[in-house]
């Protein structure tokens, strides 16, 4: 096993068959690996690019920065018009992103917030086709409680991470320093896959991530 969730073997079959990134997503991905900075794993990438071309969103709000590197990515696949907000606590980390988002040709379309997210997340009010979070893990049923009502019908919540190297589904895997971080993901998990508002599923690729779209609310 990898010391994620996956086998090896499979991971690197599917990253074999993602064309490779060229420009400034290859410039942040050999960036990121130089300086061990964690952003979305290939395999992860390949998945979400299903997704977003499917769903197209007008607007997404991603909770999680760092060098800007999946709000780039995404922007590859807003409808025409649409925009990014995306909040990032870190001072260099979110100048790096304008700087990095600059370069991407993309200032007009995403918008760095920087501040604690447990703040900032409180300032957006605009509808959202997509809630992306790759942030605190202990913090995510407070983001998306404090955005559920911005969410179009239909609208996507993303979660990475959810597996937390195979934690959260094995406690032999876990060490009691991570315990309250395991805790916490588990009961996040058990609501939103009880929450009848939701249709959710637990998807083991890369890190485990929770997929979750906002019902109709005549459903």
């Amino acid at each position: 096993m990898t010391d994620n969730i996956n086998y090896k073997y499979i991971v690197d079959y599917i990253v074999k068959t993602d064309p490779k990134s060229t420009g400034i997503l290859k410039e942040l991905e050999d960036f990121a690996d130089g300086k061990f900075i964690p952003i979305i794993q290939r395999e992860v990438k390949c998945f979400l690019a299903s997704l977003l071309e499917y769903k197209k969103p007008e607007r997404i709000l991603e909770v999680g920065t760092a060098i800007g590197y999946s709000s780039i990515f995404f922007a590859g696949f807003l409808k025409k018009g649409g925009e990014i907000i995306t909040l990032e606590k870190d001072e260099n980390y979110a100048n790096l992103s304008r700087e990095n988002i600059c370069r991407a040709g993309l200032s007009d379309t995403i918008h760095v917030l920087e501040g604690s997210a447990e703040e900032t997340i409180k300032t957006v009010d605009k509808e959202i086709d997509m809630l992306f979070l790759d942030a605190n893990k202990s913090q995510y049923k407070y983001y998306f409680d404090t955005v559920f009502h911005l969410i179009r019908p239909g609208g996507i919540i993303i979660c990475d991470n959810i597996l937390y190297k195979g934690m959260t589904a094995n406690d032999e895997l876990l060490p009691r320093k991570h315990y309250a971080i395991v805790n916490n993901i588990r009961e996040f998990l058990d609501f939103m896959c009880n929450d009848k508002r939701l249709t959710s599923s637990i998807v083991p690729i890369g890190d485990g991530m929770l997929i979750s779209v906002k019902k109709e609310e005549n459903q």
